[in-house]
C-alpha cells in the first residue's frame, strides 16, 4: 500500500472529534452510569451499588469503579471521566490490531484498528458511556490473547486471556464470555482439535474468572441475596433475549440496519468484505479448515444472532462485536486494493464512497442552516476546511490511502457537527441540567435535589447536582419522603398536581415550559416551525 504518509492527515481530525465530545454534558443512561460512580465515591463502598441512594443491580461495578477513581483524582469532572474511558478503549482498539496482525499480517491489523477507533460507533460510544464501551475493548482482548495461546501455547496468552474474559464479566455480566467462548469454542470444534477443547487449563481460566468477579457477585448477595445472584447470571440476559424481564421487539433486521450507521464511514467496505468473507467460509469445505480462519465471523454471527432474536434491542449492544467485523473488512479490503484483479470492483466502491463522502455534509448541512441555525464563523471555517480537504481529494486518484483520508474527514464533519452544534443546541431543552445549575446556584447547605415522577426520571440531575438526594416514583413513595423540609423536587405535570394534591407548603424555583428529552426527538422538534408544539413543562419546586 503506497502514500503511507496521507494517514498522518487523519491525527488531527479524530483529535477534533473526540476534544469537541468533551464538553457534551452525559445524559440518561450515560448520566445514570456516571452517577453510580460517584455515589460509590460518596459511599465510600466499592462493593455496594446504588443509584439516588437505592441499591442498584443492574450492571456489574467495572465502569463505575472507572467513574469513582476518576472523580476522586479529578473531582467531578465529565471530560476526565470520558478521557479516562477513552484510555481503557485504547486497549480495544491495540488489541483489534494485534488480533487481525496475528492472522492477516500487519497492513490489515492497523486498517482493522482504523476503522474501528474512527467509526461513528467507537466515537459516538466513547462520548454516550455505556458498559458496553468497556464490554467491547475486554472481549476483544481476550479473543486476542486465547488466539495468540492457540497459536504460540504461552501461558502467559491463555491467563491473560482468562483475565479479559473477568474483566468482560465485570462490565456487563454474563454476556462478557459470549463472544470468546463462540470465536475461539467454535474455532475449535470446526478444526476438531480435541486437545484443545478438553484441556484442563480452561478449568484453571473458570477459577481465574469466578474469582474476578466475586466483587460483584458480594455487593449481589449483600444488596440482594440469592435473587441478585440469580439476576446476575440469568435474568438480566436471558431475560432480556426472550422478553421476560425487558423487551418486546420482533424487527429482527434491527442490527443488519443498525450496523449500515454505527460502522460509518466503513460501511461499503464492510458489505463488501462481509460478503466475501461468506462467500470463502460457503466454499471452506473445499479446503481444509486447519488454513480457514474462523474466530472472527463466528464472534460476529454467533453474537449477532442472538442480539437479533432477542426483545430487547439497543445499538451499544452491537459494540462488541464491531471490532471482529472491522478485521474482516480490513481484511478484505487490503487484498482487493493490493491485487491487480477486480479493478470493476474497487471503482464502484470507490466511486460510491465518494458520492457518500461529498453528498453526506451537504445533506448534513441542513443541521447547522436549518435545525439549530450556526452563527459561530470559526465553526463554518473548520466546516469548510474539511469539506475542501474531501473535494481534494475526491479528484484524486482511487487508492485505499486516500479514500481512508477521504471519509476520516468525512466522518469528522459529522461527529463535528453534532458535538458542536446539534447536541449543545438539543440539550438546552434538556431542563434536567439547567434545574441542576439553579439548585447548586440557590439552594442551601444541607437540602438534596430529587427526582419525582417516571416521566421527570433524568438521571444527570443528580450527576451535576452538589447534593444528589433520591428518586420518587409514585405518590405513595413521594409520601414516605415527607416530611422533608428544604428538599428540592424536579418533576412534570402530573407530578407537581399530585404536590399539589398534598397541599405541601412549597415554592415553585422555576417553570421550564420548553422541556424535550435528548433521547425522543421527533421531526416537529427538529423543525423549528412546529418546535413548539413538542415541548414539555417541567417543574423545580422547594418544600418548605
Amino acid at each position: 500500500m503506497n502514500d503511507r504518509r496521507l494517514y498522518f492527515a487523519v491525527i488531527i481530525p479524530i483529535l477534533l472529534v473526540v476534544i469537541s465530545a468533551l464538553p457534551v454534558p452525559l445524559v440518561v443512561n450515560a448520566a445514570k452510569y456516571a452517577e453510580v460512580g460517584r455515589e460509590m465515591l460518596m459511599n465510600h463502598d466499592w462493593i455496594n451499588l446504588t443509584i439516588g441512594g437505592d441499591a442498584y443491580d443492574q450492571k456489574p461495578p467495572l465502569l463505575f469503579w472507572i467513574a469513582a477513581v476518576t472523580f476522586k483524582l479529578f473531582g467531578l469532572s465529565v471530560p476526565a471521566y470520558k478521557l479516562a474511558v477513552l484510555l481503557f478503549s485504547s486497549i480495544g482498539v491495540y488489541s483489534t490490531y494485534r488480533l487481525g496482525k496475528l492472522f492477516y499480517g500487519k497492513e490489515t491489523g492497523l486498517l482493522a484498528a482504523f476503522f474501528w477507533a474512527s467509526s461513528l460507533g467507537f466515537q459516538h460510544f466513547n462520548n454516550d458511556i455505556h458498559t458496553d464501551t468497556i464490554l467491547a475493548d475486554f472481549v476483544v482482548f481476550s479473543v486476542w490473547q486465547f488466539s495468540a495461546y492457540l497459536k504460540t501455547h504461552k501461558w502467559k496468552n491463555f491467563l491473560l486471556g482468562a483475565v479479559g474474559v473477568g474483566l468482560s464479566m465485570l462490565a456487563k455480566g454474563p454476556v462478557g464470555v459470549v463472544i470468546p467462548g463462540a470465536a475461539i469454542g467454535g474455532s475449535l470444534l470446526i478444526k476438531r482439535q480435541w486437545k484443545e477443547i478438553f484441556n484442563y487449563r480452561w478449568l484453571i481460566a473458570l477459577v481465574i474468572v469466578l474469582i474476578m468477579i466475586l466483587p460483584a457477585m458480594a455487593g449481589l448477595l449483600n444488596q440482594f441475596g440469592l435473587e441478585g445472584i440469580k439476576f446476575y447470571f440469568w435474568t438480566n440476559n436471558v431475560g432480556r433475549v426472550t422478553g421476560s424481564y425487558h423487551g418486546s421487539s420482533t424487527d429482527y433486521s434491527f442490527y443488519l440496519h443498525t450496523s449500515l450507521y454505527v460502522l460509518l464511514p466503513w460501511t461499503i467496505f464492510m458489505v463488501y468484505g462481509f460478503a466475501q468473507e461468506i462467500r470463502s467460509l460457503i466454499r471452506m469445505r473445499k479446503n481444509k479448515p486447519d488454513y480457514f480462519e474462523v474466530v472472527n465471523i463466528l464472534a460476529v454471527v454467533v453474537y449477532v444472532g442472538i442480539l437479533s432474536v432477542a426483545k430487547q434491542q439497543n445499538p451499544h449492544y452491537l459494540l462488541s462485536a464491531v471490532p471482529f467485523l472491522y478485521i474482516i473488512t480490513a481484511k478484505w479490503t487490503v487484498r482487493l486494493f493490493e491485487s491487480d484483479q477486480k479493478p470493476k470492483t474497487r471503482n464502484t466502491l470507490s466511486v460510491i464512497n465518494k458520492v457518500v463522502a461529498t453528498v453526506g455534509p451537504l445533506a448534513l448541512l441542513v443541521l447547522p442552516i436549518v435545525v439549530f441555525p450556526e452563527k459561530r464563523f470559526w465553526f463554518w471555517g473548520v466546516y469548510i476546511l474539511l469539506y475542501a480537504g474531501i473535494v481534494l481529494l475526491v479528484v484524486k486518484k482511487n487508492s485505499l490511502p486516500r479514500q481512508v483520508v477521504m471519509l476520516t474527514f468525512t466522518i469528522t464533519i459529522m461527529l463535528f457537527t453534532v458535538n458542536v452544534n446539534m447536541l449543545p443546541n438539543m440539550m438546552k431543552f434538556h431542563t434536567s441540567i439547567e434545574a441542576a445549575q439553579i439548585f447548586n446556584e440557590k439552594a442551601p447547605e444541607g437540602a438534596t435535589l430529587n427526582i419525582y415522577n417516571k416521566k421527570a426520571r433524568l438521571w444527570n440531575l443528580l450527576l451535576y447536582s452538589k447534593s444528589p438526594g433520591t428518586y420518587i416514583i409514585e405518590k405513595e413513595d413521594l409520601e414516605k419522603f415527607l416530611p422533608n423540609p428544604g428538599a428540592w423536587i424536579y418533576t412534570n405535570d402530573t407530578g407537581y398536581a399530585e404536590m399539589q394534591e398534598l397541599g405541601l407548603d412549597m415554592v415553585v424555583v422555576k417553570i421550564f415550559t420548553e422541556h424535550k428529552q435528548l433521547t425522543s426527538q421527533s421531526s416537529r422538534f427538529l423543525n423549528p416551525k412546529t418546535r413548539n408544539s413538542r415541548f414539555l413543562t417541567m417543574y423545580l419546586v422547594e418544600l418548605k
